[in-house]
């Protein structure tokens, strides 16, 4: 019985823990703004400011990002033109650290000592560490230069075996943020 316990904590444990790698996305935009026509798109700046943070300050990334905005709208028939196009884009990225607590309950039952029995449950609480990227796509008139849209990506900052890997990410992460634009007002 007592394993069947233990057994059910681990699993909670990697429930919890699984879940965690999800990227969490929302979107915030200007309802006045009519987001249905516009079609062609260029990048607001030619390369992303510094923050000091060399896991963000990495051209490489930067090309992954751009090139998963990119590879999404081509495949939404978002061009980018020579002359002046509808949107400008740009995204920042950030990394925060965070603290998580998790209570586990390893162990429950009665207990005897002497009259009368002691029932209860053992509780474990563990506190860890992590960094928190946020990825921000804004998504700006090109006309008079006002925020039209903004999806955010939260997820957990995961290193990668390899440059694909990390690519994959990315364009997961990007995929998921842009599927909420343009916005679908209920």
């Amino acid at each position: 019985m007592q394993w069947m316990i233990k057994m059910v904590g681990v699993v909670v444990t990697l429930a919890a823990l699984t879940g965690c790698s999800v990227v969490q996305v929302s979107q915030d935009y200007d309802p006045r703004a009519d987001l249905s026509g516009q079609g062609t798109w260029q990048w607001r700046q030619p390369d992303q400011a510094t923050v000091g943070d060399v896991r963000i300050d990495n051209p490489l990334l930067d090309g992954r990002i751009r090139r998963a905005v990119e590879s999404h709208l081509a495949g939404r028939k978002m061009r980018q033109p020579t002359h002046m196009p509808d949107l400008y884009i740009s995204y920042h990225l950030s990394i925060e650290q965070r603290i998580e607590g998790n209570t586990v309950y390893p162990a429950f039952g009665a207990w005897w000592y002497g009259y009368p029995w002691f029932g209860g449950m053992e509780a474990e609480t563990r506190i860890h560490q992590y960094d928190e990227c946020r990825l921000v796509i804004d998504i700006h008139a090109a006309e008079t230069g006002h925020l039209l849209w903004r999806g955010t990506g939260v997820y957990r900052y995961k290193t990668y075996p390899n440059p694909q890997a990390a690519a994959e990410s990315i364009r997961k992460t990007v995929d998921k943020i842009l599927l909420q634009f343009p916005p679908h007002p209920s």
